[in-house]
Formats: structure tokens, sequence, C-alpha cells
């Protein structure tokens, strides 16, 4: 056998000469395979097709409503203003952002604009995995297949369902897309400047859309190193090296600046966060969740609220790790970088996901987290594929096929059945509270959506249910302050006020129940100066904590108007307008403005609207 001339020795990318009755890939190639890519994008855009109705759930109302209003310019998005509501300080994703502006330029607001930009994305990304399937398989009808079934699978896989079907869920969406684009280019022709800079482009991108994109370096390398592509110079320079590396690295060196710049740090964290403990049984708990969803993707949960702690499950991640590290050791001895190469892609995507144990203890693992790491499962799929049909027997290669079908059809299947669980919040939360029954999220979650639709006995219902389940500090102050705002709709404003004390005392820092504390004094108080009085402390205390929110504005307005400082009440109005409020709200402050101008005083107006709790 002869050494590899660029090393000496063989690796385990290294590509040997076979003879073609022995090869995987030297097979006759049908003409289909270079149709597949877009049977696989199309695939996938009509299995979440069903998901273009759904609405906004969750988290989009805060992001449409609350965040986007701050970003005015392209330098927003490269460098978020500071105190950004509800945003999370580590959060650096000014392409995700950037797509939430445009689906709002073009579909006027509504969620169907917002909807199908993350499904295109998908189609895209699962014809991407298919691209890249073969690229790492080679050519034959044995590697078409492999490559053909890797995309599907990842185009029906129901683990999918809550990063596409859900808008705020994009973020995953767009660094896959981007960051297996960016291995594409890689690896697609010669060491060219040219290249290198297309795959740094595609590696900005990637990182603009979601931090664990940082995964794309490890894996540029390895790929290199475990399936070097087939037109790698037989001697390799250092410069041939840096000219193959030099535009991701440059992006990645522009990258920690501008983070730093916009986050004040590079981590980011929020002031006084800690981290919690995590024992060593948690951390195998949630690999193991991991791995079942991806094998077994049945009993899907948009909010898991614990991990499972039986012994048997980390017995057997213990067996599952340790059977993969011996997988790892026999891929490399027997020189097969394709498995190497999956298993490492599972391993390293997957790792920033775990660092949620210790950052957001109260749902320790979810699902979303899994949409770039399926890639390295369905590419390992692929490879198996590959493997199965060459060494099949001819008349065993349709029951394969068969098989194959069978697998995606229930996929399908299930994708389809599971998207319009995300179609409103009351779908999405009835399903979270019927398979979680500690924490008292789901139901509070669920309290809110009945009371947006004025189902106001059933949300009553479930805040007091949440009630009785664990709760953060944070979470007991949305339900008593949810609980406040039923009372303050039924005009009983010192039974609401007790319940905002109480939210208080649970969570001194909530700016929400600062504000709606103060508007329950002033109502209770009949609007008198002295009841404005006492409730301009609190509006005050809420606009320390929360200054980009217009809201708050208008209720200090509103409260110096009634103590009859018209200065400082046009001031607050007028900001109150810059920032941003709901329509009615913002006609009320135009109206107080206009009086205030034409110097016909007094107190009259539409009340400020009461907050109802927030995100949980």
């Amino acid at each position: 056998m002869k050494s590899n001339s660029r090393t000496g020795k063989r690796g385990p990318g290294t590509r040997r000469k076979t003879p073609p009755a022995t090869s995987l890939t030297a097979l006759p190639v049908p003409g289909w395979p270079r149709f597949a890519p877009l049977l696989v994008g199309l695939l996938a855009f009509l299995v979440y097709a069903n998901s273009l109705g759904n609405g906004f759930v969750w988290d989009d109302p805060i992001i449409l409503s609350r965040q986007l209003v701050v970003f005015r310019s392209a330098g927003d998005v490269l460098l978020p203003p500071r105190g950004i509501p509800q945003f999370s300080p580590d959060y650096y994703r000014p392409l995700t952002v950037a797509s939430y502006l445009l689906d709002r330029a073009l579909g006027g607001g509504g969620p169907f604009a917002y909807h199908l930009s993350v499904v295109l994305a998908h189609a895209l990304a699962a014809a991407l995995v298919c691209v890249l399937a073969g690229q790492l398989l080679g050519v034959g009808t044995a590697a078409a297949f492999g490559a053909l079934l890797a995309g599907v699978v990842f185009a029906v896989h129901p683990i999918h369902t809550e990063s596409v079907a859900w808008a705020a869920g994009r973020s995953d969406v767009f660094a896959t897309c981007f960051l297996v684009a960016a291995l594409i280019v890689h690896r697609a022709g010669s060491w060219s400047w040219r290249r290198s800079a297309g795959t740094g482009m595609l590696a900005a991108a990637a990182l603009g859309a979601k931090e664990n994109a940082v995964a794309l370096y490890p894996l540029l390398l390895l790929s290199d190193v475990l399936v070097p592509p087939t037109d790698l110079p037989r001697r390799l320079r250092p410069g041939d090296w840096l000219r193959r590396y030099a535009g991701p690295l440059a992006v990645a060196a522009v990258y920690v600046m501008l983070r730093r710049a916009a986050l004040g740090e590079f981590v980011g964290s929020a002031p006084g966060e800690k981290l919690s403990s995590v024992e060593p049984g948690a951390l195998l708990a949630a690999v193991g969740v991991y791995a079942g969803k991806l094998v077994w993707p049945l009993g899907l949960d948009p909010y898991i609220d614990h991990l499972p702690s039986s012994i048997g499950l980390r017995v057997a991640v213990v067996a599952m790790l340790l059977a993969s590290l011996a997988g790892a050791v026999w891929w490399w001895r027997a020189r097969r970088g394709v498995p190497l190469f999956c298993l490492l892609w599972m391993a390293l995507t997957l790792a920033p996901s775990l660092t949620i144990l210790w950052k957001i203890p109260d749902t320790p693992v979810a699902e979303r987290y899994l949409y770039l790491p399926s890639v390295g499962f369905c590419l390992m799929i692929g490879y198996g594929a590959m493997r199965a049909w060459a060494a099949a027997p001819e008349r065993w290669r349709t029951v394969l096929a068969a098989s194959g079908v069978v697998v995606i059809l229930l996929g399908t299947h299930a994708t389809i059945r599971r998207n319009p669980v995300w179609h409103d919040d009351v779908a999405l939360w009835a399903d979270a509270a019927s398979k979680s029954h500690r924490s008292g999220m789901p139901l509070r979650s669920l309290g809110a959506a009945y009371q947006k639709r004025g189902r106001l006995g059933e949300a009553r219902r479930a805040f007091e249910g949440a009630l009785e389940r664990q709760n953060s500090p944070r979470g007991l102050q949305i339900v008593l302050n949810n609980l406040g705002t039923l009372a303050m709709g039924d005009h009983d404003y010192a039974a609401a006020q007790r319940y905002y004390e109480k939210a208080l005392r649970a969570n001194p820092q909530g700016a929400d129940t600062l504000f709606n504390l103060g508007l329950a004094i002033l109502y209770r108080g009949e609007r008198s100066p002295d009841a404005a009085k006492r409730a301009l402390d609190y509006f005050l205390r809420a606009r320390q904590l929360s200054r980009l929110d217009g809201d708050i504005e208008a209720a200090l307005g509103q409260a110096y108007v009634i103590i009859g400082d018209e200065q400082r009440a046009a001031g607050h109005f007028r900001r109150a307008l810059e920032l941003g409020v709901a329509p009615v709200t913002a006609d009320s402050v135009r109206g107080y403005l206009a009086k205030i101008e034409s110097s016909a005083t007094g107190g009259e107006g539409r009340p400020a609207e009461v907050k109802r709790g927030g995100a949980p």
C-alpha cells in the first residue's frame, strides 16, 4: 500500500484507488441525483406548508412589539442599544434581527411573512444537507441513495417543528443554513482567495444568526482532515492553509470585536446573574433526552421542565457514550472519516446547548436546540444507507428502499400533525400543560392566552392552578401580576393592588408589576392628585428598569397631567410616541398633547393599559 504523499502516512480521510467491483461509490450514476436537492427542498416546504397559517405565539409578540421598535437603523442592528425590553443579555444576532425587519417590511406585520421566511429557510437547509451529503459520500448509486436519504430525513424530521413552525425559532434554521452552505463552498473547489472569502461571508451570516454557529470553525478543519476534498493539492505549504482559512478567520475577528462592542463583554450576562450548579447525572440525563428525541421523536414537548432521574437512563447514556468513543476509535483506525465527522458534528453542535443546564435550570433542554446537531445525525443515516445499499444483494435493495420510504412517510405524518400545535398560544400551552406537571409556566402561559381571548374564567382557573405548581420568583410574579390584571378588569382595584404587591415581593425588579401597581393606586384613588403622586413613584421605578418602554412613558405623562406639571407631561408623551405604543394608546397620548398645547389642561383621557405580565 502506498503512503500518502503529503503526510507520509494514511489518514482517516485519505482516498485510495479501489477496483470498481469493490468500491462503495464506483457504481453507475443515475441522472436523478442532480435534481435531488431541489426535490428535497420542495418536500421540506410541503411538509411545513400547514404551518404558514400559524399565528404569533410565545415570545413572538414581545419580539415584534417591544424589541423590533428599538431597531431603527442598520447601526442599531449591528450595535443594538442597551436596555431592550426582555432581550437576552448574551444575544448578538444581527442577521436574525434583520430578517424580522425584512419580514415586517414585506408582509406588513402579519404572521404569514414571518412564517414563510422560516419555512423557505428550512427548505433551503434541507437541500443543502443533501448537497453536503453528496460531497462527503462521493459518486455512484449507493452514494446518491445515501445523500438523498440524508436530505429527506432532515426535511421531514419531527424534531424540527419547534424551530420551523414557530417564527421565533428561526435563529437555529438560519444559522444551520449558512453553516452548511459555508462547508459546501469550502469543499467545492480550489484553495483560492475567492473561495476563502465566500466561505468567510457565509460564516459571518451563520454567526450573525446564532452563536452556536461557532461550531463551523472546528467543522471546517475536521472536514479537511477527515474527509479531504478530491482536489486537495499534493503538496501543501503554510501559505495554502492561510489562503484557505483567511476568510473565515478574518470574519471571526470582526465578529468578536462587534460582539464585545454590542454586549460590553464577549459572553454577555445579566447584572447579578448567577449560574446554577449541575450534577453529572443531570448532564447525562440531558444528553439522553437529546439522543432519544433524535432517534425517536415522539411525545414532543414545547416546554420540558425537568430531566428524568432514573438510574437506567444514566447507565444507558454512559453505555452510549462509551460505544460512541469505541466507534470513533475504530473509524479512525479503519480510516473511515465520514462517520467520525458525523459523530463529531453532533458532539460539537450539541455541546453549547448543554450550557442551558447552568443558565436556565427551569427549562434544562429544548427541542429547537437539536436543529443543527440533527444535520450530523442525518448525514450519519445517509452514510449508513450508502454502506447498506452497496453491500446488499440486488433483491434486498428494493426492501431497503421501501424501508426508507416507510420511515419518511412516518416522519412526514408526525411533522404535519405537530405543526398546528404552534398555531396559537391556546393550542401551544394546552399541549405543554398536558405534558408538564411540575412547572407552573405552561399553565400561567395558558392562562395568559385565555385572558387575551377574553375567556376570563378559564384564565383565572389556569393561573390558580399555576400557583399550585413550582414557580421561580419571576414566574410567581407573572401569575400574581396577571391575577391583578383580571381584578383590574373587574374594577376591583383594591384586590388588584394586593395581587401586585405580592407580585412585587416575589420579584422586586419586575418593571411590569411596578407599572401596574402604579395604575392600580391611581385608579383606586380615582385619579386624584394625591393618588397620582403615590403612583408616580412606581412609574419612575419601572422606568429605571425599562427605559425603552413607551407605555411607562405614557403613564408618567398621565400622572404629571393630573398633578399639573404640563411641561414634564408633554416630554414623557413625546417620548412615548417616539418609542412606540399601541395605536389606541397613541391616540390618547396625542389627545393629551393637543390639550396641553392648547392650554386646555385636565386629567381627562383614556387611561393607560395594564400590562399582563410579559413573557414567562
